[in-house]
């Protein structure tokens, strides 16, 4: 084993054993309003840190009424495979070493999505798992006969620094006596951070579009990404990267002499994901994706949904959306783009 590597493992060793010597670590949070906690860390998300005090016992603290953090504790931090140890807080920023760093680290407390001791990451704790349902439709009579229904899920699984995301929509189109057009699609993503903010981002999807003429498709693509913040109350993401595009088209009745049922094609995609709570329970998001053909520069699509969602009671939303999608070359009988107004119900956990 080089000597590099036997000194390094001996050290995370070492603040291991410092660690579990000290169960009670020393440790001190202050609050922007002069209040000083003396007590423990045990862990911090997106938006809070968990902290065992000595007078008031456990306690979840907004991140952001956060003045100061002390604690002797090895970190296990977002994005870090090395024991971290915090030197404290300047203005809004977590100074601390990981590792062999000589310089310390500055990052904003806010941005860091998780920290928990790196004893219990060591013992394989420190997972979450949230989840949606969303249902929207549309019933009319009278002089307008439609039937039009949505049905989505997704759910969300992490484990420190994986991030595993999976989901599936079926969409149902019909107007008047005409039969119903189907749309229907699953998505797996997975993320890996490797910096606190960067991480590999891979996804896969598949599916069928009757309203874009596709009888099935499937895209398997990978990247990079950054994570520029993400909490309770706002998040921004930015994913960039090569995706093969497979794409299948059903059959027209008049096929035109140079018509190509399959067609394949590498092509680089770059997307955002953005959200903001605003006041009154009231929630912005807004996603777009474009994807364009390195061999065709005139091939390409843009996906964008922009919508509110407000709680109505615990855990159940009133969600209004406007999806937009742009295909700038679409097969024949088919329309260049789609924009569709969707209200409906979620379920979160």
């Amino acid at each position: 084993m080089p000597l590099i590597s036997l000194i390094q493992q001996c050290r995370w060793w070492l603040l291991l054993l410092l660690a579990a010597s000290a169960q009670t670590s020393a440790g001190l949070l202050e609050l922007q309003n002069g209040d000083r906690l003396a007590g423990e860390f045990i862990s911090a998300n997106e938006d809070s840190v968990v902290w065992e005090s000595e007078s008031l016992g456990r306690l979840t603290i907004p991140k952001a009424d956060i003045y100061n953090l002390q604690t002797t504790k090895p970190l296990k931090i977002n994005g870090v495979g090395e024991p971290c140890l915090v030197q404290g807080m300047e203005a809004e920023h977590l100074v601390y070493s990981c590792g062999d760093d000589v310089v310390p680290r500055r990052v904003p407390l806010v941005s860091l999505a998780m920290m928990i001791p790196f004893q219990k990451f060591r013992s394989g704790e420190a997972t979450t798992l949230a989840g949606r349902v969303n249902v929207s439709g549309t019933y009319a009579r009278g002089n307008e006969t439609r039937n039009d229904w949505k049905f989505n899920t997704g759910l969300e699984y992490r484990k420190v620094d994986w991030r595993h995301t999976g989901a599936f929509e079926y969409a149902s189109f019909s107007s008047g006596d005409s039969e119903p057009q189907v749309r229907w699609a699953g998505r797996y993503v997975l993320d890996w951070f490797f910096r606190e903010r960067w991480f590999l981002h891979s996804e896969a999807r598949f599916g069928r579009d009757e309203l874009r003429a596709l009888d099935r498709y499937y895209n398997v693509g990978a990247g990079t990404g950054y994570q520029f913040w993400e909490n309770n109350r706002t998040a921004l993401s930015m994913t960039a990267g090569l995706v093969l595009v497979a794409d299948t088209y059903e059959v027209p009745e008049n096929p035109a002499p140079d018509f190509v049922r399959t067609q394949e094609r590498i092509a680089w995609r770059v997307g955002t994901d953005f959200r903001y709570k605003l006041p009154l329970g009231v929630s912005l998001f807004h996603t777009n994706e474009f994807v364009r053909s390195f061999d065709y520069g005139e091939d390409w699509q843009l996906t964008s949904s922009t919508g509110l969602n407000s709680m109505l009671v615990s855990q159940v939303y009133a969600e209004t959306k406007l999806e937009y999608e742009v295909d700038n070359d679409p097969q024949p009988g088919t329309e260049r783009e789609d924009i569709r107004l969707v209200v409906g119900l979620s379920y979160e956990w």
